[in-house]
């Protein structure tokens, strides 16, 4: 189950590069070692962070913002590892 959960997250992490074009959908797939159907859930999360990142006028607001707006859609995978204190 552990393995799954990270899975997702680089899945979401890698989705997320893929939407900003800084890497193909393909390679992101592939740096998430998921099948395209696999990918389709993580990538629509990865399409929220990036819509709400582009709410930002700055780069800098963007960036300031972007660990944020990850953390949200990474939240139910990290709390199925357990008390983190999250």
């Amino acid at each position: 189950m552990a393995q799954k959960n990270v899975k997702n997250m680089m899945g979401v992490l890698s989705g997320v590069f893929a939407h900003t074009g800084h890497l193909s959908k393909e390679e992101a797939m592939k740096m998430a070692g998921m099948s395209e159907e696999e990918f389709k859930t993580v990538y629509e999360k990865s399409a929220n962070v990036v819509k709400k990142l582009e709410s930002y006028d700055s780069a800098a607001e963007k960036y300031d913002n972007f660990s944020e707006h990850l953390w949200e859609e990474l939240q139910e995978y990290v709390k199925k590892f357990g008390p983190f204190g999250v």
